[in-house]
C-alpha cells in the first residue's frame, strides 16, 4: 500500500481512524468542505470515506460528491452498519462502489483500491480520447491541435482564453466558481481581484466570438456571484 501508484483522497468523520492511513500515499480531507473542494480541483483515482459518527448522512455526502465527479468511492464502516442491509443498499444506490469493514486489513483495502482504480483509469483514457474533439453546436474545438472554430470560422485565442473555453465547453451546464476557474486556467491559487481578471478574459473572448457571429458570445453564461458556465441557446445549437 505504501508503494501504491494510485492517488487517493481519504476522509474520516472520526479522527481516531486516521491511523489507518498513516502508511498510505493519500491526501486527507479534514472536513466535508475540504473534501468537496479537493474533488472539484484535483484528480484522484479513488476516494475512501470512513463513516462512524454520521452514518445517517452518508447518502447525502455521496450524492454531493456525485455532482462533482464519478470517482470510485470506497465506504469503510463499523460492523453494526454492515449488518444493516438497508444502510448498505442506501450507500450503494447513492453512488458508492464498495462498502467494507473499517477494521479491514490494509491488504484488503489495497485490493479494492487496485480493482476500482484500474477500471477508473481505463474509463479516463476512453473519456480523454473522446474529449480531444469537442462539437457543441456551432463550436468545434480540436484539443490536439489547439484549434477553435465557431460556425466553421477559426478563432485566434490566447492560451488562457482557449483553456477557459475548453474548461466550460467540455462540461456544458456545469457552473465553475471564480476560484475554480482561476486555479484551473491560470494554474495558480487565487489571489487579488480574480473576479475582475476573469471578467476581462470573458469580455475579450465574447468579443472574438461575437465578431464571427452576433450573439455567439452568449454561450458563456455568467452565474451571478458564483462564476460561469457554457450553455447554448437555440440559435447557437444549430450547426
Amino acid at each position: 500500500m505504501k508503494d501504491t501508484k494510485y492517488k487517493i483522497l481519504a476522509y474520516f468523520d472520526n479522527q481516531s481512524y486516521r491511523k489507518l492511513f498513516n502508511e498510505v500515499n493519500s491526501d486527507y480531507a479534514e472536513n466535508l468542505q475540504v473534501l468537496l473542494h479537493n474533488l472539484s480541483l484535483f484528480s484522484y483515482d479513488v476516494l475512501i470515506i470512513g463513516v462512524i459518527l454520521y452514518k445517517e448522512n452518508i447518502s447525502n455526502i455521496i450524492s454531493a460528491i456525485r455532482k462533482i465527479t464519478q470517482i470510485p468511492i470506497i465506504i469503510l464502516a463499523d460492523a453494526s452498519s454492515l449488518l444493516c442491509m438497508s444502510w448498505k443498499k442506501e450507500s450503494i444506490y447513492a453512488g458508492a462502489d464498495c462498502v467494507m469493514d473499517i477494521n479491514s486489513t490494509i491488504e484488503e483495502v489495497d485490493l479494492q483500491i487496485f480493482s476500482l482504480a484500474r477500471r477508473n483509469n481505463k474509463q479516463k483514457i476512453t473519456q480523454k480520447q473522446s474529449e480531444t474533439m469537442i462539437n457543441k453546436g456551432k463550436l468545434v474545438m480540436d484539443h490536439k491541435k489547439h484549434k477553435v472554430f465557431w460556425n466553421r470560422v477559426a478563432l485566434h485565442l490566447t492560451r488562457q482564453e482557449y483553456n477557459f473555453l475548453y474548461l466550460l465547453a467540455v462540461t456544458p451546464m456545469r457552473v465553475y466558481t471564480f476560484e475554480q476557474i482561476y486555479q484551473l486556467v491560470w494554474k495558480d491559487y487565487s489571489v487579488g481581484d480574480i473576479k475582475n481578471i476573469i471578467w476581462c478574459l470573458v469580455k475579450r473572448l465574447r468579443k472574438k466570438l461575437n465578431a464571427v457571429e452576433d450573439g455567439a458570445g452568449n454561450c458563456i453564461v455568467s452565474v451571478r456571484d458564483i462564476g460561469y458556465k457554457f450553455e447554448l441557446n437555440k440559435e447557437n445549437e444549430q450547426q
